[in-house]
């Protein structure tokens, strides 16, 4: 592994080799974080903007430093960084309020990502029939996932090399090597057994809707009349949540969220698994990799 400082003036340094490094990659989360440890302080006027890190010389993370600092413990001296991939400025900036009237993919370009110093990946067949409503106090990431699920169909995600893709994931199919543990959970409290929707009309919760796959201690929530999921995607949900493989490698495995992966010897359920989280650790020159997957 490679770090690359990048300083406020676009200069870019080298670092010397890390004592530590976390990457994690999380399908509930839209920015890549990274952990930087070196056994050694930096100059005090060294303040770096943003790194990326290198694996083999490909870009495995591009983010912005949101935290350095230095330690002294035992009279040594080390310095860290906490670090977020790009699509976190969309998180941590506001989007301008107001109506925009037939938007487009490269208006919201223009208008969102391009301030920010990111761009946009995926086809632009032109403006979209139809207003988007951008509320005070919305986020940019927030207001680019409206316009996209609703007018384009897709969830955006980051590519390796700090874009914003709005584009089908194709996911990739993981051959894991060096596996060191592996560990099937069986999560029964993720299960839901019943659930109550109001009535629109009395606001009574009247109508019921019960899970067959369920059995067993029981589970039920309530939900309101103008609930955005159905009953049948909260069992889904559940049915997902309620098994899990957690895989241990050596080394770096770089996968993303939403790679696919299959576990025979653990069980036909445990077929075409989906990732959700991978986190890889550098610690004291031993490097591992752990992937958690649930059903696809």
């Amino acid at each position: 592994m490679r770090v690359f400082f990048i300083m406020p003036d676009g200069t870019e340094l080298t670092a010397g080799p890390p004592a530590g490094i976390t990457l994690r990659r999380d399908a509930d989360t839209p920015a890549d974080s990274l952990k930087l440890s070196f056994a050694f302080d930096f100059p005090a006027e060294l303040e770096p903007c943003a790194a990326r890190l290198e694996y083999n010389g490909e870009t495995v993370f591009d983010g912005i430093v949101d935290e350095q600092a230095v330690h002294f413990e035992k009279g040594e001296k080390s310095t860290s960084f906490s670090l977020r991939s790009r699509t976190a400025l969309l998180l941590d900036n506001e989007a301008e309020p107001g109506t925009i009237r037939m938007p487009s993919l490269r208006l919201m370009e223009q208008r969102l990502l391009r301030p920010l110093g990111l761009s946009a990946e995926g086809a632009d067949d032109g403006p979209k029939q139809g207003e988007l409503v951008i509320e005070k106090g919305t986020s940019c990431w927030a207001a680019l996932c409206a316009f996209s699920e609703r007018f384009l169909k897709v969830t955006p995600y980051e590519t390796r090399a700090g874009k914003l893709c709005f584009a089908e994931r194709r996911p990739e199919t993981l051959r894991l090597p060096a596996l060191l543990a592996l560990e099937r959970r069986r999560l029964p409290y993720a299960r839901i057994s019943r659930v109550v929707v109001q009535n629109s009309k009395t606001g009574a919760y009247s109508a019921v809707f019960e899970n067959p796959a369920a059995g067993g201690v029981r589970r039920t929530r309530y939900r309101a009349s103008d609930a955005g999921n159905s009953p049948a995607e909260i069992f889904e949900q559940g049915e997902r949540a309620a098994l899990s493989v957690r895989a241990v490698c050596a080394g770096f495995v770089d996968a993303a969220p939403g790679d696919l992966c299959s576990f025979p010897q653990l069980g036909a359920r445990c077929a075409g698994m989906r990732l959700r989280l991978m986190r890889y650790r550098l610690t004291r020159g031993t490097e591992e990799t752990e992937l958690l997957f649930a059903p696809a």
